[in-house]
């Protein structure tokens, strides 16, 4: 096998240019032949013209005479002689148009058996071939195919209706043969010249090609290498420039691919340095290799270069090793749960692989202190509920008891007891109703079943005038002002009321004596609102972000005296967000007085 392209490139030439050299001069010697060939058909066709033929065919008709005889009883006869002469006197005057030379001769052959009669002085052998059996016949024949051995004409002389003699012309090729001969010497002399030649210019040409293929192979190596300083556009149009200009194409896409291949590394770090989420990497041997800046906040170190996997969670007590997550490979990832400064965090470990094996740790730090304290805030919900139901049991439990025990007791101590157990079953009614709102509330069901059309100034008026009896009661004064046109709202009456009746109840049980409780209705462009302003006891600031806690209260024993259930604020606020998308806010300064606003948008009631 021929391995260098140099060498294919040369033998390749050669074997061209030897093909080339075949082609023309087979193309040549047919050329010749066929000349040599059709010539001869040319003067066999222009000597032999009608002319020539007519006065051939008047020739044989009067060339004969009667000669005086006796047959073998001695009877006299006469017996006509047919004479050629005439006939080769006339063709000797055509042996220059017939080129009759020696290897070409003509010869009168008898028009009955094909006999010779007379020929040229240099014929040949003379058979009977196909074209005189056929002139015998009575046809003009001529064999003149390219690869016809000789070239042969007949032509029949006829004599009325039978043909008296055969003009044949025979051409042997020799003097073709002779030129085809000089022409195979010259080819054989030039296809060893060209052999020679076409060797150098093989090599010349294979030069030119392989030279610039191997300055291009050095530059691909660079490139794969990275270096594509020495890469160029090339001004050639040739394919050695295209394939140049390629390189530098690749060269550039290369960089491209480069500078995205960067872009997304900034891009995956930039999200990993902004997630919300902790990100600890660990190696095969427990080193830190990575970490961003939220695990820092959330393990509350400043510092994470230093940590080994091992020692660094059982400091934060985690209760996990390497050989937990390299050796014993579990399945998915492993997950604690610790707690670090008043705050909880959530641990996945997971086992990351490069190459079919184990490359490091990934532990993932989820903040999970807000969840921890909704399930606390439900816990201590539960433990509100209990407390709030039970103590109101315990009361009634206690009052039965002393009057199942005190058969005997006055009437009048029987009645007290008995208000008392009234007075707490009442408040553990209310507790309950309370508790079945909020709980059809949070379910988003529409416990008001009716939705109707709300004059928000008679429904004002109508509370306040109810409550207005309370107020009175502690020494207070309880006024509404109607602040411009309210326009008609469309909702759930008996809810809003609700909302309205509880603030209003509040002012007047944190309000003292001879304290003043203002309502307020106003319309303004996108809704109306509903204020109420007193100037009682106030709430401090540090308990206003939980004042619509369920069960949450200022103060406890007060609340408890008057008879609440820390429910209504949380009431109220569902109520006027989930039924009506409005809004419900506080301003309070303690021993200074309370406002509370509730906003209602118009014409936005939430859908049936």
């Amino acid at each position: 096998m021929i391995k260098s392209i140099q060498l294919k490139i040369t033998v390749l030439f050669v074997l061209f240019v030897l093909a080339a050299e075949f082609i023309m001069g087979a193309a040549g010697i047919a050329g010749v032949i066929h000349s040599y060939h059709s010539s001869f058909e040319q003067d066999m066709v222009k000597v032999f013209n009608t002319d020539l033929r007519n006065e051939l065919d008047s020739l044989a008709a009067s060339g004969g005479s009667q000669i005086q005889g006796t047959d073998m009883h001695g009877a006299v006869v006469f017996e006509e002689v047919r004479s050629y002469e005439p006939l080769r006197d006339t063709l000797n005057c055509y042996l220059g148009a017939l080129s009759i030379s020696s290897s070409r001769f003509y010869a009168i052959l008898d028009g009955l058996n094909g006999s010779v009669l007379c020929t040229s002085s240099n014929a040949g052998e003379i058979t009977t071939s196909d074209v005189v059996l056929s002139a015998m016949e009575g046809n003009t024949d001529i064999e003149a195919g390219l690869f016809a051995p000789s070239l042969e004409y007949a032509l029949p002389v006829r004599s009325g209706d039978d043909i008296s003699y055969i003009i044949y012309i025979k051409d042997t090729c020799a003097a073709q043969n002779i030129s085809v001969q000089k022409m195979l010497n010259a080819l054989f002399a030039a296809a060893l010249l060209s052999v020679a030649a076409a060797a150098a210019a093989g090599i010349i040409l294979s030069s030119s090609i392989t030279k610039p293929i191997k300055q291009l192979t050095a530059k691909a190596k660079k490139l794969a290498a990275g270096d594509s300083s020495e890469l160029t556009e090339s001004q050639s149009r040739d394919e050695f420039g295209i394939l140049n200009n390629s390189l530098v194409q690749l060269a550039h896409a290369r960089n491209e691919i480069d500078e995205k291949a960067k872009g997304e590394q900034i891009k995956v770090e930039t999200i990993l340095q902004n997630m919300n989420d902790g990100i600890l990497a660990f190696n095969f041997s427990g080193k830190l290799i990575h970490h961003n800046p939220v695990a820092k906040t959330l393990l509350h170190r400043n510092y994470l270069d230093d940590v080994q996997f091992d020692r660094f969670f059982r400091e934060i007590q985690a209760d996990i090793t390497l050989g937990d997550l390299v050796y014993m490979k579990p399945e998915g990832s492993i997950e604690r749960d610790i707690h670090i400064d008043n705050q909880f965090l959530h641990l996945d470990f997971a086992v990351f692989n490069t190459d079919n094996k184990i490359g490091g740790i990934i532990v993932i730090i989820h903040d999970i202190t807000r969840q921890e304290r909704l399930e606390q805030s439900r816990r201590d919900f539960v433990a509100d509920v209990s407390h709030e139901l039970r103590t109101p049991l315990t009361t009634i439990k206690s009052y039965s008891e002393t009057l199942s025990d005190m058969p005997d007791c006055d009437r009048e101590l029987q009645v007290r007891f008995l208000n008392v157990i009234a007075s707490e079953a009442d408040r553990m009614a209310r507790i309950i109703r309370d508790l079945l709102t909020l709980s059809e509330l949070d379910a988003n069901k529409n416990i008001y079943r009716t939705p109707e059309d709300i004059n928000i100034r008679d429904m004002v008026t109508s509370v306040v005038e109810r409550m207005d009896i309370s107020a009175k009661k502690r020494q207070q004064t309880l006024t509404y002002h109607s602040i411009n046109e309210i326009p008609i709202i469309h909702g759930h009456r008996d809810s809003l009321e609700r909302v309205i009746i509880n603030i209003i109840s509040n002012a007047i049980k944190y309000t003292p004596s001879g304290g003043n409780i203002e309502v307020y209705t106003t319309s303004v462009y996108d809704g109306i609102t509903i204020k109420v302003v007193d100037n009682g006891i106030g709430i401090p600031k540090d308990k206003l972000p939980h004042i619509f806690d369920r069960f949450y209260r200022v103060d406890k024993a007060r609340s408890r005296d008057t008879g609440g259930t820390g429910l209504g604020l949380a009431i109220a606020k569902q109520t006027i967000e989930s039924g009506f998308n409005g809004k419900i806010n506080i301003n309070s300064e303690l021993n200074k007085g309370t406002e509370v606003t509730v906003t209602i948008p118009l014409n936005k009631p939430k859908s049936e």
